[in-house]
C-alpha cells in the first residue's frame, strides 16, 4: 500500500480475491488447529477441515506470487539493503512519533520486510512442517507439531502487526481499497485502472 493522498485504484482484483481467500482460510486454520491442539470438540473432522483450509491458503498464496511475477511486481515485495535506512523512520510514523512517512514506492520498508519473511521464509516452513506431520517425517509427529505450532504463532503475530499497520495509516480507506480496489468513493467513480497505479 502506498500513502498517496489522491484517490487511486490501489489493489487489483487478483490481489483482493487472494487476500480475502487467504484471510478466511487462515482464520479456518487457526480455529481447526486450536481445536486439534486442545483436543476440543467444536467442529467435526477438524483435521480434514484443517487440511482443506491449508490447501486453500496455499493456492491463494501461489496465485498471488504468480500474479506478482507475471506483472513484474515481485521485486517490489523484496526487502533489500536500500530499505534498511527506512525501518526506523517508518516505525516512528506508525507509532505516531513522526508526522510523515519516509519516501517509498509501492510498499514501505516494514511491509517489504514482513512480506519477505512471511512469503519466502515463514510460509514455506509452515507448509513443510505441515506436510511432515502428515507423512510422519523428521523426528515424529509430536516434534514436528511443535515447529509447526511455532511457525503458526509467528504468522498470527504477523497478522496482528499487519492489522496495526492498516489501522494506523487509515483503516477505512485501507479496508475500502482491499474490498473495492479504490481508496475512496470518489476514486472509485473517477479513477481509471488503465491510468492509475495498481499495487499487487
Amino acid at each position: 500500500m502506498d500513502t498517496a493522498a489522491s484517490p487511486n485504484y490501489r489493489h487489483s482484483l487478483v490481489t483482493r480475491v487472494t487476500h480475502g481467500t487467504f484471510g478466511l482460510a487462515f482464520a479456518g486454520l487457526v480455529l481447526t488447529g486450536a481445536q486439534a491442539y486442545l483436543h476440543a470438540r467444536w467442529l467435526s473432522s477438524p483435521v480434514l477441515l484443517h487440511e482443506i483450509f491449508a490447501c486453500v491458503m496455499i493456492a491463494s498464496g501461489v496465485v498471488y506470487v504468480a500474479y506478482a511475477v507475471l506483472t513484474g511486481k515481485l521485486g517490489a515485495l523484496f526487502f533489500g539493503s536500500r530499505d534498511i535506512a527506512g525501518l526506523v523512520p517508518m516505525s516512528l510514523y506508525y507509532l505516531k512519533l513522526r508526522p510523515s512517512p519516509p519516501e517509498f514506492g509501492d510498499y514501505n520498508p516494514l511491509q517489504k520486510l514482513a512480506y519477505t519473511i512471511v512469503l519466502f521464509m515463514l510460509a514455506p516452513l509452515i507448509v513443510a512442517t505441515g506436510l511432515a506431520m502428515w507423512a510422519h517425517l523428521f523426528g515424529g509427529r509430536k516434534a514436528v507439531a511443535l515447529w509447526h505450532l511455532g511457525f503458526a504463532l509467528e504468522l498470527v503475530l504477523f497478522f496482528f502487526g499487519h492489522m496495526v499497520m492498516v489501522a494506523t495509516t487509515g483503516l477505512r480507506a485501507n479496508l475500502r481499497a482491499i474490498v473495492t480496489g479504490y481508496t475512496s468513493e470518489e476514486g472509485r467513480a473517477t479513477a481509471r485502472p488503465s491510468v492509475s497505479r495498481v499495487s499487487a
